[in-house]
């Protein structure tokens, strides 16, 4: 039986890197009475503080899966969609040389609800990439037996001499629990308009829109004045990532458009700029990805902070032109990443061309 069939299992696992992203939970399987249970039981004995878990799931009992929710949510644990896998480098090797990777997975069902407990969560994950993972709800049918996992026999009897049905004492219970988790309940209406023997995937838009995922790639440029000129810089949406800021300005005297991005120093690993495992910075417009190599930028630490400046000279005319713009890190696992970007607006291509003339 494959695991996804399974009862659910935890497991940890490691990308063998130094960032809080290179380590998480891998939550495999059915969802069951017991799950809870035992993922109380795994993070007691880890005793380790992840960061992150990966849940690949058909989904099971309801009443277990938000409760596995809540739990995840009192870890301070984001979500994210996927099954991993362990990679041997060599199987005959005298070293260590293997590690873990994602790859495409499902969370459905109550998964989908265990899945919103997320602090921050992601369907398609910019730390675990995958070519794409799937997040479906549907409607929970409401017969006394199947209440009994969510209501007690009491609670049941009484609803049975009343108006309510069982069904819509759940359907209640989910909206709560919706709204609890900082997620717009309309999610629960579209679940149950869904058959119970079929799936419902919410578009983009309503990932965004409901607040089911957090928000992904970059926020709107902004604009603001430094020294004597302008600069403009654009964050993640993301609390958790990496980057920090991508900033593009000029250096008054040579007028060479450069753009600084700032990332955080998750771990001290690396006290010398010179020994960080980064080889270059890939920025791609419109589709179109060119690489700036380590030996054309300058690297320096700062207050927790890793400072990596780059002329944008070759790629001004681009960048000026672009309707998209991605950042992504090429560099060692062990020094994590990021990938981050998206659409870039008149508003945000005119203040990039203001902060390259107005130069600090």
């Amino acid at each position: 039986m494959d695991a996804f069939e399974r009862p659910m299992t935890f497991s940890s696992a490691t990308t063998k890197g130094n960032m809080t992203t290179s380590e998480w939970i891998a939550a495999t399987g059915k969802i069951g009475p017991e799950t809870p249970e035992r993922f109380r039981v795994f993070l007691e004995s880890e005793g380790r503080n992840f960061r992150q878990i990966v849940l690949h799931s058909p989904g099971g009992n309801l009443a277990a899966g938000l409760e596995l929710g809540r739990m995840i949510r009192r870890a301070g644990l984001s979500t994210h969609i996927g099954q991993t896998a362990r990679i041997f480098e060599s199987y005959s090797a005298n070293c260590d040389t293997w590690w873990d990777e994602v790859n495409s997975g499902m969370c459905a069902s109550s998964c989908a609800y265990a899945f919103l407990g997320g602090r921050e969560r992601f369907v398609n994950s910019p730390y675990y990439p995958t070519s794409s993972s799937l997040l479906g709800f549907h409607q929970f049918y409401g017969s006394p037996d199947r209440g009994a996992e969510m209501l007690s026999a009491d609670e049941v009897a009484a609803i049975e001499t009343s108006t309510l049905s069982v069904a819509q004492a759940i359907t209640g219970q989910i909206v709560l629990y919706a709204i609890e988790m900082g997620v717009d309940p309309r999610i629960v209406a579209l679940a149950s308009s869904t058959p119970s023997d079929d799936l419902y995937y919410p578009t983009s838009a309503e990932l965004d829109e409901l607040s089911i995922a957090s928000g992904e790639g970059l926020s709107a440029w902004f604009m603001e004045p430094y020294a004597d000129g302008l600069v403009a810089a654009a964050r993640p949406h993301r609390s958790d990532s990496m980057l920090e800021q991508v900033t593009a300005y000029c250096r008054a005297g040579s007028g060479e458009p450069r753009l600084l991005v700032t990332m955080s120093l998750q771990t001290p690993s690396y006290p010398n700029p010179d020994d960080l495992p980064l080889n270059a910075l890939e920025v791609t417009i419109n589709g179109q990805m060119s690489s700036l190599p380590r030996r054309d930028m300058d690297v320096r630490y700062g207050d927790g902070t890793i400072l990596v400046t780059a002329s944008m000279g070759g790629l001004k005319d681009r960048v000026l032109n672009a309707k998209e713009i991605n950042f992504r890190l090429d560099a060692a696992r062990v020094m994590g990443g990021f990938n981050e970007g998206g659409e870039l607006d008149d508003a945000a291509r005119q203040s990039i061309a203001l902060a390259w003339r107005n130069c600090i």
